[in-house]
């Protein structure tokens, strides 16, 4: 879109030039208007154009591979602690199954108003051996492949 502002400084663009041309190199003025009459067309081009867009630098995003290989070794650590220590089990590992298990049967709409996993409700749906790896204070470290198991059904429902 060629700007009215743009139009008018190609034409003072080309009064100055034809001028120049005529006192400097003694030409006609006709001709000198007309040698500068593409030097003003390029002016005209050049102020008509839409102005730069001044990039966004931002410094490049953190490779995810370090977070997730961090996150990943602390969970196989304390795994490996709680195969070790049945304690560290119950404290580090059991909460954050149960809570796990919470947030999936909270997804279905019948049991939305979950609080617990004490609920009599959330029992029936995990199964007996499931509630008791989740709840009962004296639950011991599960095999991996009984783990892996819970976080499949957790992740079906």
């Amino acid at each position: 879109m060629i700007r009215p502002r743009g139009v008018v400084l190609a034409v003072i663009v080309e009064i100055l030039l034809a001028f120049a041309i005529n006192r400097l190199v003694g030409t006609p003025p006709q001709w000198a208007a007309l040698v500068a009459l593409p030097l003003a067309a390029v002016a005209m081009l050049v102020l008509a154009a839409p102005p730069g867009v001044e990039p966004a630098w931002a410094p490049p995003p953190e490779p995810p591979a370090v977070a997730a290989h961090l996150d990943a070794s602390l969970l196989a650590g304390r795994l490996e602690d709680a195969v070790h220590d049945q304690s560290r089990y119950r404290s580090r590992v059991q909460p954050r199954l149960a809570a796990l298990a919470l947030a999936a049967l909270r997804r279905q709409p019948a049991l939305a108003d979950l609080t617990d996993l004490r609920d009599p409700r959330a029992a029936a749906a995990l199964g007996a051996r499931w509630h008791t790896l989740l709840t009962d204070p004296a639950a011991t470290m599960p095999e991996p492949a009984v783990v892996r198991a819970l976080l499949e059904r957790l992740e079906e429902q």
